[in-house]
């Protein structure tokens, strides 16, 4: 089987070292297995999303050092590679998820939802969606819908454990009674993060996520999408968080952590590249940290990927560039 995995970003704004590092990743295990690597524009947040940011974002990674073999730029069989220009496909797998009953109409305001949300902080509990409107009847929900009222759709969550084996953390458990009734077409008509996600990575058949562990609470609902569609699930991965060197959350305060900064201010690609390359992996013993991009891609492995947060240590890379200068 082909490897194929995908980096997916949003074009809200200049792209953080933490998705470049997961990136990089992406394609060295593509490279390594003789894969696809999947350039997918994840542009649904219509308000913050710009095209320029996207051709910004593209031109930096190909500095960096990155390729893809499919993509909006590209092209590929498995295209449009942009959410955007995929509303019709995200409308027609709703629509089988609602007739199959896996999925139904919630007319509730934000104002009634947000007097759940309020509830639940004064019963000092985490908030999860009532599930008021899945009660309501067939008869109910036609004269909402002729009356003209706006709904979303919320994906109906079974009971039950939500079980995965991840290549980094191992087995996953997750309560699905926690998650809740959960949104996968806003009012509007957009779909959101996890549904349109789910659709592509089926449709693109991608065979291995490679992301962030801020995406694990994700995960448990993609896989009751990909359960309740009949579909293969991928093989997940979730990286560590990158930590500044305080061990807090790498955030502006610690100095540059844009790809577009660092390449601003003089930094080679090759020392960037083979820095994140050695954020929470590290190649086997014998080797030196200093390896060119042919070298990491033959050692890497996801069994040297570290579970604990990797510490940006801006010594080391200034170390590290000053090597390769």
């Amino acid at each position: 089987m082909t490897v194929r995995v995908r980096f997916a970003p949003s074009p809200t704004g200049q792209l953080h070292v933490g998705n470049v590092r997961t990136a990089l990743h992406n394609w060295l295990f593509a490279r390594q297995r003789g894969g696809v690597l999947i350039m997918r524009i994840e542009d649904t947040d219509v308000e913050r999303s710009r095209r320029e940011y996207e051709t910004q974002m593209l031109d930096d990674l190909r500095w960096f050092g990155l390729d893809w073999d499919e993509g909006p730029d590209v092209g590929g069989d498995f295209g449009p590679y942009r959410q955007s220009d995929r509303l019709e496909i995200y409308e027609k797998f709703a629509n089988r998820l609602l007739e199959g009953g896996l999925a139904y109409r919630c007319f509730c305001t934000e104002e009634a939802l947000d007097i759940e949300r309020e509830q639940a902080k004064v019963e000092d509990r985490p908030y999860k969606y009532s599930g008021r409107c899945k009660s309501l009847s067939e008869e109910e929900v036609e004269q909402k819908v002729k009356a003209g009222s706006p709904y979303a759709l919320r994906f109906k969550v079974r009971s039950g454990k939500v079980l995965w084996e991840d290549i980094v953390r191992g087995c996953v458990e997750w309560h699905a009674e926690v998650i809740g009734d959960f949104v996968i077409v806003k009012s509007d008509g957009w779909p959101v993060y996890n549904f349109a996600c789910v659709v592509d990575d089926i449709l693109m058949q991608v065979t291995h996520v490679i992301r962030g562990d801020g995406h694990l609470p994700n995960t448990p609902r993609q896989l009751l999408i990909y359960e309740a569609l009949g579909a293969q699930p991928p093989t997940f991965a979730h990286l560590s968080t990158i930590l500044g060197s305080d061990g807090a959350k790498l955030s502006k305060r610690h100095g540059a952590t844009s790809l577009g900064e660092f390449r601003e201010r003089g930094y080679l690609p090759e020392s960037l590249f083979n820095f994140l390359a050695l954020l929470g992996w590290s190649p086997p013993e014998g080797h030196s940290e200093l390896l060119a991009k042919d070298r990491l891609c033959a050692l890497f492995s996801f069994d040297r990927i570290s579970k604990a947060p990797a510490i940006f240590d801006v010594n080391k890379l200034n170390w590290m560039n000053r090597a390769y200068l």
